[in-house]
């Protein structure tokens, strides 16, 4: 589950409203009106949404390491469908398409230039409680499912980077000046060749707060037309995520540190125009080893995306 921003610069992200409801004014028999009665908005019952989005970024990471050091690009789709007093269910996919031919000559797979090299279909149910006025309690649970083009594999090689599937959960608090959330993603099936390093059982997982700054209103712009959302977090992983990674045979470490900032510009309704840097630093001996000379990466990108 490859993705430039490891969950942070997430692209594509969206919230549906419900309709406003207004009752008309009844009329008795004796022709005096009789008072309106105001409907609850939860009787609207369900509503769809929908998101398309496209990122670029200037390196692919997986868990802070480097899979691909140049530019890629990955546009996504999904579709939702959301009821107040229940939950939010959503479909989507997004695929990662490389911009160079670093799959031909150092990636260890086929020239992808402008193709794609991988597609994540997947499936989320989340959840939102209010705790008070000012606090909301966020759940999500998803399934990805990870497809790699045959394509990509060498023609004097045997097919070593199989589909995969992974199960994401994410628990975080929203509408604090500090928002918190955990995330864990686990993997589901191996990817490799029976016998070798596989990934099956990989954990990792990753703790962070945020905070989102509404700067447009201070220059009096609409609310939440220009927002600025630091992101600082530490990731951690399990025995199989590392051996699957660089083959680093520790039960748990404290893998990396990161942090991101990005800029969202809002300039209609729906349309989000969000440039973005990042980083992220080893900060396990073994892991720092075993980036070498990426044990520091940097990252900008920028992503668009409509929501309608």
């Amino acid at each position: 589950m490859k993705t430039c921003l490891n969950r942070l610069a997430l692209i594509a992200l969206f919230g549906v409203v419900a309709p406003l409801m207004a009752s008309p004014v009844e009329v008795a028999e004796d022709n005096k009106p009789v008072e309106s009665v105001e409907l609850d908005e939860s009787e609207g019952g369900w509503v769809f949404g929908s998101a398309v989005g496209l990122d670029f970024c200037s390196k692919q990471l997986t868990y802070g390491l480097v899979d691909n050091p140049h530019a890629i690009m990955t546009p996504s789709l999904e579709l939702s469908w959301s009821h107040d007093d229940y939950f939010t269910i959503a479909i989507g996919a997004e695929g990662i398409f490389d911009m160079t031919n670093y799959g031909a000559k150092d990636g260890g797979y086929n020239d992808r230039r402008w193709k794609y090299q991988e597609f994540d279909p997947y499936i989320t149910l989340s959840k939102s409680w209010d705790l008070n006025d000012d606090t909301a309690l966020v759940t999500d649970l998803g399934y990805i499912y990870e497809y790699h083009p045959r394509s990509c594999n060498k023609p004097a090689q045997d097919y070593s980077n199989p589909d995969t599937q992974w199960l994401t959960f994410a628990i975080g608090l929203e509408d604090n000046f500090l928002n918190p959330t955990f995330t864990v993603e686990y993997q589901l099936a191996r990817q490799g060749a029976e016998g070798e390093t596989d990934g099956k059982g990989g954990i990792y997982a990753t703790f962070e707060l945020s905070h989102e700054f509404d700067i447009g209103t201070q220059m009096g712009m609409e609310e939440g037309a220009l927002c600025l959302t630091p992101v600082v977090g530490i990731g951690m992983a399990n025995k199989d995520r590392n051996m699957a990674d660089f083959e680093a045979n520790d039960s748990f470490m404290f893998r990396d540190a990161f942090a991101s900032i990005e800029l969202a510009y809002m300039p209609v309704e729906g349309l989000s125009i969000a440039p973005y840097i990042g980083c992220h630093q080893q900060i396990d001996s073994k892991a720092e080893d075993a980036a070498g000379d990426d044990d520091f990466v940097a990252y900008a990108g920028i992503g668009v995306s409509y929501e309608f």
